[in-house]
């Protein structure tokens, strides 16, 4: 299953975000999934949320995605104001494919193509 991240730098301090219930309820909303979708970490750099969004099946990244992104809006104040939070740069939203991808099949050889393991071919 995919995941679609959002990082954001926010003012204040790491123990200002000892709560994160609201503001996963806020990127929930923001993404169009449900806030058990949405976990929130955050890390010492002013303050570094992340938030990592499981992609419901009944939609896809790509539109969880550009969900955030259209409710968002294009400035750092328009994400604090959906988000609550004082937003200091433009969030960054990407989508996270899982590591256990399996590699995409090799393409189908040619029915004219020999396959054979002696290399003799079949007459």
């Amino acid at each position: 299953m995919a995941t679609v991240v959002l990082t954001l730098t926010a003012s204040g301090s790491v123990s200002d975000y000892s709560d994160t219930s609201g503001l996963r309820q806020a990127v929930a909303t923001a993404a169009g999934v449900d806030k058990d979708d949405v976990e929130i970490s955050v890390a010492a750099a002013s303050v570094l949320i992340t938030a990592t969004i499981a992609v419901p099946a009944a939609t896809t990244a790509s539109a969880v995605q550009s969900s955030l992104l259209s409710t968002l809006g294009a400035t750092a104040e328009s994400a604090s104001a959906v988000l609550g939070v004082m937003v200091e740069s433009l969030p960054t939203v990407g989508i996270a494919l899982p590591p256990s991808a399996p590699p995409s099949a090799p393409p189908p050889s040619s029915p004219w193509e020999d396959t054979s393991i002696d290399g003799a071919g079949g007459d």
